[in-house]
């Protein structure tokens, strides 16, 4: 991990945030942070290697991918994944994430004040079988309490690209600027991308090579299209609010 190493930020780099949404940040992990989690991602493949359904074990939850990519509908071959929810409860690798030092530096240096970690995942696109995302706002899926400690305290959203992503293989889209519009209602089906739903003037594909990252509001409409090529494509999700234990020069 890059232990007690805070990722630079560009000068404008607060400012880019509010203004876009989001913000792109090449490298943002290191080379032996990324091998380590892809490690740990291919052992949490092979423990659903079998599966044909969605399933949690040991914390860990398994999503299938079908040929929908809707939940609760069977996988499309044994051990075909969408999602991993929760990686950190299964391998250290993704726990070490959510709390290292440097990455929780970077988001207070951003605004969020003493970020907390409320969800890890990795989210899967298999070759030729991978089916796309919808565009949402991620805030719209965080509910009771914890939605009321993100508006008090604010919260940034961000994915690190496993592999690189682009066009072809389903890379992460983003659609700058609906952040300044609020939460929106919106259906939340795999079959469809949501286009028109939200506002599209300012839609960019970010082309991702490993350990990048894409740093997000809360309430930005993001998603991402299915993969039509031979590669995988693998990327970590980690969702903090604002809020949480206040950061120490002796932070791990």
């Amino acid at each position: 991990m890059r232990g007690a190493v805070t990722p630079a930020l560009p000068p404008d780099a607060k400012q880019t945030l509010e203004r876009e949404g989001w913000l792109h940040f090449p490298q943002f992990i290191d080379d032996e942070t990324v091998s380590g989690l892809l490690r740990a991602s291919e052992e949490l493949e092979r423990t659903g290697s079998a599966l044909v359904r969605d399933t949690v074990v040991l914390g860990v939850g398994f999503e299938v991918q079908s040929a929908t990519g809707r939940k609760g509908e069977l996988a499309v071959a044994p051990g075909a994944l969408r999602k991993i929810s929760f990686p950190s409860k299964g391998q250290a690798a993704f726990a070490n994430l959510r709390r290292d030092r440097g990455v929780l530096h970077a988001l207070a240096g951003l605004g969020v004040d003493a970020p907390k970690c409320l969800v890890d995942q990795v989210n899967f696109k298999l070759p030729r079988l991978g089916t796309g995302f919808p565009f949402h706002q991620d805030a719209y899926f965080v509910i009771g309490k914890t939605r009321g400690r993100l508006e008090r305290h604010g919260g940034l959203n961000l994915v690190i690209a496993l592999d690189p992503a682009d066009a072809e293989n389903g890379g992460f889209e983003v659609l700058g600027r609906t952040h300044t519009k609020g939460l929106m209602e919106f259906p939340y089906d795999p079959g469809s991308m949501n286009e028109g739903i939200f506002d599209e003037t300012h839609r960019v594909l970010v082309a991702m090579q490993p350990g990048d990252a894409v740093l997000f509001h809360p309430l930005l409409a993001h998603g991402s299209g299915p993969n039509r090529s031979d590669r995988p494509r693998r990327l970590v999700t980690l969702w903090f609010r604002g809020g949480g234990p206040a950061l120490t020069s002796a932070d791990p």
